[in-house]
């Protein structure tokens, strides 16, 4: 079933002081360096939570990853972006962000994706729980992701790794779950969005982790540029970190149930499905 884009389009959300000010903060703690290349997995200071990344990806689905031979980087082509350097199968290590390449001899994947995957050091809240990603050049009158830039997926994990679900760029337009914070940032010169995590699961589920990567269609369904232009991790935030019950509760057990539901959802309505 394809999505139409008449009523669900790409939603514009006012970046707040407490917000702005935030991410001034990071960028600046970064300094003005050039490509900057991180220890694998990397922990921003002052965070409670890892990068990792990830390289032969699977889109959509996002199997097949592997984190040997990539790595985190960070200011490649803005300021305070976090992406992927990756290693082709000549041993090449390739700068990059979170998008689609040529990994054909990758066992037998056509087209591969970097990936960065979110590690929480403990168990959060899906209420509240959103990242902010740069460098899709759309801005608010954008209905669509562009077809010669990447179009974002992402997968979600529950506790003990529960998968709660796949969520295709088709997926992410249909639930309102990302909103322009500006469309020409300042400091990262740059168009900046918030993902709403919470809109893709829900708030009452707890969350251990996700993986960005990249769509091998824009929301529309059609097939995006291989190789694509990436986009990149800013941070993660707005996650209201309320106390998790210890596993085996009955809070945690409804999680579970409830993760089960929102993949069974995923999968009736699979974009993808018919392509």
């Amino acid at each position: 079933m394809k999505t139409s884009f008449s009523t669900h389009q790409l939603q514009r959300k006012p970046i707040s002081a407490s917000a702005a000010a935030a991410m001034l903060l990071a960028f600046s703690s970064l300094g003005f360096a050039s490509t900057i290349e991180l220890n694998q997995p990397f922990s921003p200071a002052g965070q409670n939570y890892s990068i990792t990344a990830l390289q032969n990806l699977t889109p959509l689905t996002l199997d097949g990853g592997t984190a040997a031979g990539a790595n985190p980087n960070v200011n490649l082509e803005f300021q305070g972006g976090f992406g992927v350097r990756y290693q082709n199968a000549y041993g090449q290590l390739t700068d990059f962000g979170i998008g689609l390449y040529d990994a054909s001899s990758a066992l037998g994947i056509q087209t591969a994706s970097t990936g960065l995957n979110i590690a929480f050091d403990q168990l959060v809240s899906g209420h509240g729980l959103s990242a902010t990603l740069g460098s899709f050049n759309l801005n608010e009158f954008s209905t669509d992701f562009n077809t010669g830039n990447v179009a974002p997926t992402v997968s979600i994990y529950g506790n003990g790794g529960l998968l709660l679900g796949n969520f295709s760029a088709a997926d992410i337009i249909a639930d309102n779950a990302l909103s322009l914070l500006t469309s020409n940032d300042p400091i990262t010169n740059t168009d900046l969005w918030k993902l709403n995590l919470e809109a893709l699961v829900g708030s009452s589920v707890v969350v251990s982790g996700f993986t960005l990567a990249a769509d091998i269609h824009n929301g529309g369904g059609s097939l995006m540029a291989v190789s694509s232009v990436p986009y990149y991790l800013v941070s993660v935030s707005g996650c209201e970190c309320a106390s998790v019950p210890e596993p085996g509760s009955a809070f945690l057990i409804l999680s579970a149930g409830l993760g089960a539901l929102i993949i069974t959802r995923r999968r009736r309505r699979d974009l993808l499905s018919s392509k």
